[in-house]
């Protein structure tokens, strides 16, 4: 399945394609869909976020946090021997999924790094983790965080 990103100003699209997975009776990309839309009308009416326009790296992390509040449920009902929710939730999980860009290797980060450091004059020392982890987040918004820290550490002194 080809990996969707909606456009900021979502309205519109999203409404469209909900339309169209209920038009083909598709339930779960229907509840998925319609959890997105939620999560993005709350983000836009926080008192954070007032005023503020939804970019494409505010939607990949709405929907990183929906994957991954999904994949703690699944967790949890496997350990409670509830398969059917298990599978529900892991249903829902893999339509999400398709709105999310490829992961960035961990090539890409070194890339990003590198990048950052020439850029900013930066050394590759501890005390600079913070700059170089918020400047590969911003160049790598589909980066995982933990691999984003895992790298940033191996190439510090």
């Amino acid at each position: 399945m080809k990996n969707e990103v909606i456009v900021p100003g979502t309205g519109k699209e999203l409404n469209a394609l909900i339309m169209e997975a209920m038009k083909n009776h598709d339930s779960v990309r229907t509840e998925s869909l319609r959890a997105i839309k939620s999560a993005f009308l709350n983000w836009q009416t926080s008192k954070e976020n007032a005023g503020k326009e939804m970019t494409e790296a505010d939607e990949i992390q709405i929907i990183k946090k929906m994957v991954k509040q999904r994949q703690e449920s699944v967790e949890q009902y496997i350990a409670a021997k509830r398969q059917e929710l298990a599978d529900a939730e892991q249903a829902q999980i893999d339509v999400l999924e398709t709105f999310l860009p490829k992961a960035a290797s961990e090539e890409d980060i070194v890339r990003a790094f590198n990048a950052a450091k020439e850029a900013n004059g930066w050394e590759a020392e501890k005390k600079n983790m913070g700059l170089f982890v918020k400047a590969i987040k911003a160049a790598l918004p589909n980066a995982d965080g933990k691999m984003v820290a895992q790298v940033v550490q191996s190439q510090l002194a």
